[in-house]
């Protein structure tokens, strides 16, 4: 495929210099007759040039998709809390529907990262921050937010069943309708955040700071599992 592209590419360069080299004085219905052949090889090259760049759209994705993700996993192996190529790197995987389940990005500096809907289940984020993070609808079930700095994040919708949130801070983050089952907050900050002890059925609760500032210590005799 390389190598009829490339000869594409060729003919279509070649052309100019085919007609430069014609003679002045050629005959005009000669001319003419050059001209269509010529006129014929260019169309015909950049059609061929266009259908094998379409074919080739594929494994250039895969290719974009695999190099994203060695930026993201030499990020991690390196424990880098910085580094804006796999913030971009994230973002674009998942623009591109790629599932990020299993993700290990500890103490990753991801504040106002966009991943809406974003799979993200049994990740490891502890540490990190997400401040301002759009983590709208994500499922984030069985995922390690230990610590994870939550201030303000979109989290409205988001599947936390599971999720370890023990000493994360939430306050002022968006949780209207997210699914708290068997979720761990014990030593949580939710000052402000957007939720009500209600939605909490399930959860487990346990010097867990709710948003008017009252510590709730329910579940801090029984275990969460």
């Amino acid at each position: 495929m390389a190598v009829i592209t490339l000869l594409a590419i060729k003919i279509l360069a070649a052309v100019p210099e085919i007609q430069d080299s014609f003679p002045l004085n050629i005959p005009t219905h000669h001319w003419n007759v050059i001209s269509t052949l010529l006129s014929d090889v260019e169309s015909i090259a950049a059609v061929i040039a266009v259908i094998l760049y379409i074919k080739g759209a594929p494994e250039r994705r895969a290719q974009r998709h695999y190099e994203a993700w060695q930026v993201v996993d030499m990020a991690a192996s390196a424990k880098m809390a910085v580094s804006y190529a796999r913030y971009q790197a994230l973002e674009d995987l998942h623009r591109d529907g790629l599932s990020l389940q299993g993700l290990e990005a500890a103490n990753a500096n991801l504040a106002e990262i966009q991943l809406p809907q974003a799979d993200l289940s049994y990740c490891n984020l502890s540490m990190a921050n997400l401040r301002q993070a759009n983590l709208k609808g994500a499922n984030l079930q069985g995922a390690d937010l230990r610590a994870a700095d939550l201030q303000h994040a979109n989290l409205r919708g988001a599947n936390l069943q599971g999720c370890n949130l023990q000493g994360a801070n939430l306050r002022n983050a968006e949780l209207w309708e997210a699914k708290w089952w068997d979720a761990d907050l014990s030593e949580a900050e939710l000052w402000w955040a957007d939720i009500h002890i209600e939605d909490l059925e399930g959860a487990y609760l346990c010097r867990t700071i709710m948003p008017n500032g009252e510590q709730l210590d329910r579940d801090c005799e029984s275990s969460i599992h």
